[in-house]
């Protein structure tokens, strides 16, 4: 591995549904690089930061930030059981609503209520482990839940078996067809539960499997790993100061828990201080010192945008995600913002711009990737993408000679 490299991501998709908002797209960003991120609007730009930073988790692909993997590599061997056992699932799901509704109809009152809350509840189940072969984060927990329910059902079962002796599968009054007598049914499918839940809980089970899920990314450990953004719409507490805004990204920092902070003893007063005082150093960093104590909305769109930059530097990252940061400046703030860019990187802070300023991304960046319909389509200088007969027919949709 380059001993310069600070992340890298390999393969990296993400579909919804389906659209495919990314496609196998491949980068590898050194320490200290300026990178521009450009392309036609729904290209997927904002898609990549979102999973960079662990707001979405891609649907494939990995991503490592120093050696780190934020989102593991999952191998086939890993995937293929999943699959399988969410089939297992389906099949259960329709079995578990034929059974219980044959065992509980009999005993209560309002059969048609109870026989459609069966209904209902088969449904998600089915729906649950169609989304677990899709790898839906939520869906491995909703499947254990479901595997170690079934088991507690089928001991239930089994317990109680002897008060199904009269009843007959799916018997509704005298005229009926009798297709089966319960109590061999329940045998049957309390002993394929019984079998099937462990099955379920370990095969989703072990970090391999984690990784399929995407558990492994997090907003708050991307953070914590070093790797900070800002957002195409302002995200700032508006109704907060501008220094607490500040403080509350540094606040990851704090090493006193919720008692010392109860108690305030000498330890968090310490650490309050230290907060305050780097707050107040990165408004200066800014240009923001002298509207330290007004509230976020009450400042203009430019100050609120270099806000948001000292916000996400108050995490302490070693990677800075800047997404349209120049969107609905004038030509002035632009001005100021490309010199606190540049100043940003003098203080060894690796910066990734997604912009539509050309301008600006010729002006500040180091290397420009380009996106396309959600694949990469060029990565190299600016004056080597300037030239780049692909991007200028992604951009103006004609050939350059003939533009």
């Amino acid at each position: 591995m380059d001993e310069r490299l600070l992340i890298e991501a390999r393969g990296l998709s993400k579909s919804y549904g389906g659209l495919s908002a990314l496609s196998d797209v491949d980068i590898a960003i050194n320490e200290g690089e300026i990178v521009g991120l450009i392309g036609p609007n729904g290209a997927g730009k904002t898609t990549l930061v979102n999973c960079l930073s662990g707001v979405v988790s891609p649907s494939g692909g990995f991503i490592r930030f120093r050696g780190v993997d934020v989102v593991p590599e999952v191998d086939v061997a890993v995937t293929r059981p999943i699959v399988r056992i969410a089939h297992v699932m389906l099949v259960v799901a329709v079995l578990w609503g034929m059974v219980f509704s044959a065992v509980m109809l009999p005993t209560v009152v309002f059969t048609f209520e109870t026989f459609v809350a069966v209904l209902l509840i088969a449904m998600i189940r089915a729906f649950s482990a169609r989304r677990l072969a899709s790898f839906a984060p939520w869906s491995r927990g909703v499947a254990i839940a479901f595997a170690v329910s079934d088991l507690i059902t089928a001991a239930v079962w089994l317990y109680r078996l002897e008060l199904y002796g009269g009843y007959r599968f799916f018997s509704v009054g005298p005229e009926a067809i009798q297709l089966l007598p319960l109590r061999p049914v329940v045998i049957l499918t309390s002993l394929i539960l019984i079998a099937y839940s462990p099955f379920v809980v370990i095969g989703l089970s072990g970090s391999g499997v984690l990784a399929a899920f995407g558990s492994f990314i997090r907003p708050n450990r991307v953070s914590a790993l070093g790797i900070a953004r800002t957002f195409q719409n302002i995200r700032l507490f508006k109704e907060m100061t501008v220094r607490d805004n500040v403080k509350t990204a540094r606040h990851r920092h704090g090493r006193c828990g919720p008692l010392a902070s109860i108690l305030r003893n000498a330890r968090q007063r310490a650490e309050e201080r230290e907060i305050h005082l780097s707050a107040t150093g990165l408004l200066e960093f800014v240009d923001l010192q002298d509207r330290g104590d007004s509230k976020a909305l009450t400042l203009p769109y430019g100050d609120q945008r270099r806000l948001e930059i000292a916000r996400a530097l108050a995490t302490g990252p070693s990677l800075l995600l800047l997404d349209e940061p120049a969107a609905g400046m004038n030509p002035l703030e632009t001005a100021t913002l490309v010199e606190l860019i540049q100043e940003i990187s003098r203080r060894g802070i690796t910066i990734i711009v997604i912009e539509h300023d050309m301008r600006l991304i010729m002006q500040v960046c180091h290397r420009i990737i380009v996106l396309d319909h959600g694949r990469k389509i060029a990565d190299g200088t600016p004056l080597e993408i300037r030239t780049n007969q692909e991007v200028i027919q992604a951009y103006l949709g004609v050939d350059g000679d003939n533009a």
